[in-house]
């Protein structure tokens, strides 16, 4: 799954860099591979914390916006990101909710203008710390993007599309594997 988000990032031209956040030092050769940075978060950091380090990276290199999604968004597509790119003009936060209440997609005008705050409900939240201080906010809800994998039931809805890309070979491949056993 993280190929395939690596993957559509490279396609959208308005990305300039992209940065992968992990205490997995395995994952540097994944992202290297597809032409991604890779920041190793440390060990017992957690996530908003690795993405507070993501953003002060964003900061250090004068980016103009940092935009977060998550690894496991495999049906995520270069249209869907130029959308939610195109519906962020003008706001300082645009955020595309997951389909169990968290955030898939965090917009962030200029980088940190919000600190992440992922985890249970975590859509609300940003778009709450976001009105508390004022920030304009557009939400962009998008399918593709809102569609993540959390649980084996997310990965049997996936299995019965038709994906073209890593995720759709391997849950293939699994599936195959399973039907010579029979």
């Amino acid at each position: 799954m993280l190929t395939d988000v690596l993957q559509t990032l490279r396609k959208v031209r308005r990305i300039q860099r992209v940065t992968v956040v992990s205490a997995d030092k395995s994952v540097q050769r994944i992202a290297q591979l597809k032409g991604a940075h890779f920041l190793w978060e440390g060990r017992r950091r957690g996530l908003n914390k690795g993405l507070r380090l993501a953003i002060r990276d964003s900061l250090r290199r004068k980016a103009s916006a940092t935009l977060i999604l998550p690894s496991d968004i495999p049906l995520v597509t270069p249209h869907e990101i130029r959308r939610l790119l195109n519906a962020s003009e003008g706001y300082s936060v645009a955020l595309t909710p997951s389909k169990d209440g968290g955030t898939n997609a965090l917009f962030l005008r200029p980088p940190g203008v919000i600190a992440p705050a992922f985890g249970k409900n975590s859509f609300r939240r940003h778009l709450s710390i976001a009105h508390r201080n004022g920030l304009s906010v557009k939400v962009v809800r998008l399918s593709g993007i809102r569609a993540d994998v959390d649980e084996p039931t997310d990965l049997i809805r996936i299995t019965r599309l038709p994906l073209r890309n890593e995720t759709g070979r391997f849950l293939r491949s699994l599936r195959e594997a399973g039907e010579t056993k029979v």
